[in-house]
């Protein structure tokens, strides 16, 4: 009976501590879960919503009005159309030189002569051997017709007498290279020769300079070249020349060079003298170069923007980029400019002097784009 009773009390015992480790195990299984998912919740980061663009900041500047002068003096130099070194094309002796440095010549004068003696036996002797062939040709058709030469007799003369024609060709050909005659009218410049010298084929016998159109080089720094080369129209361009008082002479482009001069940074510009040339005016001599806005669009009030805002590079035309305070947009202007004075430029076309221009960041924009500005 006593033992049955201790070993219900013993059962009870291990009931309880059952059931408190079972207790003592969700505890510890909550914790670790509820430990788990707060970590997870640590290291799972939450997803930033994406910023909206922000619109490009620009420099705005006002466009101002005011009266300026609008003209410019470069120094520049006289130059031939063209330089060019004439030389025989075959050796020999010079006989003749008839020219001499300064001379004013016209087209197909003689310059210089060759002995000839040697090339006029070599194309008697060209003659004569075509004359020989013709002539064997000749016989040789005349049997083929008939009948009594085979057809390679024929082939033979006509190849003999092609033979012969070039040759004959050749030596004329040389004859009259004997012989050099200005291509165009021209200054000599110089000569490198004298008479009775013996000259080796392509050796320079004398300097000739175009002189049907001169020219006037003059080299503009990269401000007004920009506006030189984008609107050449605009300006009135006119040269002066110190070693020929009271005569001065329009302009007009002819060439532009895009090849900066690294030192300096300018680039070299040639302008043609349109009209009548002083015949005292020589290749080399000094030109007082003046631009000027053209007469026409001589403004008293000039719109000035600065240089900063010309847009030259997007488009053939220079433009500016205009700045709506309502809008917060910027739309593209097309412009006509004026001549650049220090850090500005004057705009002849295309502007009132109201608005409110680009002034930076301009290569970053396109038409209607909003913007954030400064600078006002």
């Amino acid at each position: 009976m006593n033992s049955t009773r201790k070993n219900r009390r013993l059962a009870v015992v291990a009931c309880g501590l059952a059931v408190a480790a079972a207790g003592v195990s969700a505890a510890m299984l909550t914790g670790v879960s509820a430990q788990q998912a707060s970590e997870a919740a640590v290291a799972t980061p939450v997803a930033a919503e994406p910023a909206p663009d922000r619109p490009v900041t620009v420099e705005v500047t006002n466009a101002l009005t005011r009266v300026i002068n609008q003209s410019r003096s470069v120094a520049g130099r006289v130059e031939p159309a063209r330089t060019v070194d004439i030389a025989f094309q075959v050796p020999g002796q010079i006989v003749t030189l008839a020219v001499a440095p300064g001379d004013r010549i016209r087209k197909g004068n003689l310059i210089a002569e060759l002995d000839q003696a040697d090339f006029e036996l070599a194309a008697d002797r060209a003659q004569a051997s075509h004359d020989l062939a013709n002539s064997e040709l000749k016989r040789a058709s005349s049997l083929a017709e008939r009948g009594i030469a085979a057809d390679s007799r024929l082939d033979t003369a006509q190849a003999q007498f092609a033979q012969a024609d070039v040759a004959l060709r050749e030596a004329e050909r040389h004859l009259s290279q004997t012989r050099i005659v200005a291509p165009f009218d021209a200054i000599v410049a110089r000569t490198f020769v004298e008479e009775f010298v013996n000259v080796t084929s392509a050796a320079p016998v004398a300097r000739l300079q175009d002189a049907s159109e001169m020219r006037i080089k003059i080299s503009l720094p990269e401000e007004l070249a920009a506006v030189a080369r984008a609107a050449p129209d605009a300006f009135d361009i006119a040269a002066a020349f110190p070693a020929v008082p009271q005569y001065s002479a329009p302009l007009t482009l002819r060439s532009f060079t895009t090849d900066v001069d690294p030192t300096a940074q300018t680039y070299d510009v040639e302008m043609a003298i349109t009209g009548d040339v002083d015949p005292r005016l020589l290749p080399g001599m000094t030109a007082d170069v003046r631009i000027s806005t053209t007469a026409g669009n001589d403004r008293q009030q000039s719109v000035i923007v600065p240089v900063s805002a010309i847009d030259t590079t997007s488009r053939t035309v220079p433009s500016v980029w205009i700045y709506e305070e309502a809008s917060s947009q910027v739309t593209r202007r097309t412009v006509r400019l004026g001549l650049p004075i220090e850090n500005e430029i004057i705009v002849l076309e295309g502007l009132t002097g109201d608005e409110l221009v680009v002034s930076g960041g301009w290569w970053r924009l396109s038409d209607n784009q909003t913007v954030a500005v400064s600078g006002l």
